[in-house]
């Protein structure tokens, strides 16, 4: 496979008869981030599959109006793809009802802000706040933050019904490298942790210059609604993590967040940092 970032790649050893499935779904996600037609030996090149193979699914999507083409110029993302974005663009309102407390964040930490909601295990960005400064660390909405090194996919995995995150945590010891959990008790530990401090986060796994801290957002039913994350330069985290000024606008954030919501769950007290 090309040297496509890591943070974009979706995994899938160990998904069995569904493989196919996953082939074309890593195909629409590379059409949707390239922004431009791309020919079959683009796919074939980038995601490590022969030519052939990226031309039969490429075929098979174009039928299911997934892809489109025209003439030999490539493919891009087709019209029944832009048809559910809109459909679920306007579903997903969470960022407008969240703005104001979302904003208030950035201001308060002068740092860019997330909103993630849960993606089957993992986190999607639906909404990116810039941070305020001239410099800014840029997220497009739609990026999958995946586990298990993001702090964002671990609030979500964190909160995920016990019988779920059981499943889960047995197709994570089988992916690939790249998004396999390499210590089951320590990883759980660290859910324990989550769950105990509802925060998160990580310094710089992807040697990008700046890590991430994340918290929960919960609904009325007091189920996880949403993941609200600071993109944290990485020389404003220090070993062992963020400072408690930090977590604590982050904590009020996700607290008034979920307030707006119709929950009444309480917050934990932010720990010494």
């Amino acid at each position: 496979m090309s040297d496509r970032d890591l943070r974009r790649q979706s995994p899938t050893i160990g998904l069995g008869n569904i493989e196919s499935v996953a082939t074309a779904a890593n195909i629409i996600d590379l059409l949707a981030e390239r922004g431009s037609k791309v020919s079959v030996q683009d796919v074939a090149d980038i995601l490590g599959i022969t030519k052939s193979r990226a031309s039969r699914h490429l075929t098979n999507l174009e039928e299911l109006g997934l892809v489109g083409r025209q003439g030999s110029r490539g493919y891009e993302l087709g019209w029944r793809l832009m048809r559910w974005g809109q459909i679920a663009a306007r579903r997903m309102d969470i960022g407008m009802v969240l703005d104001e407390h979302l904003t208030a964040l950035g201001r308060e930490t002068q740092l860019t802000v997330l909103l993630c909601t849960p993606a089957d295990g993992d986190a999607v960005v639906v909404r990116t706040i810039p941070a305020p400064q001239a410099i800014h660390i840029n997220v497009e909405p739609g990026l999958v933050l995946g586990l298990p090194d993001s702090p964002s996919a671990r609030i979500v995995f964190a909160f995920l019904p016990k019988e779920a995150r059981e499943a889960r945590l047995e197709h994570l010891c089988t992916r690939e490298a790249s998004f396999r959990i390499g210590d089951r008790a320590e990883f759980m530990e660290q859910v324990s942790k989550i769950q105990r401090d509802y925060y998160c986060w990580t310094r710089d796994k992807f040697n990008l210059g700046h890590g991430a801290l994340a918290a929960p957002v919960f609904d009325q039913g007091e189920n996880l609604s949403a993941v609200v994350t600071l993109m944290v330069p990485r020389g404003d985290l220090a070993e062992h993590g963020p400072s408690r000024a930090m977590l604590q606008s982050l904590i009020r954030c996700c607290a008034q967040s979920s307030r707006r919501l119709g929950s009444r769950l309480q917050y934990p007290g932010v720990s010494a940092g």
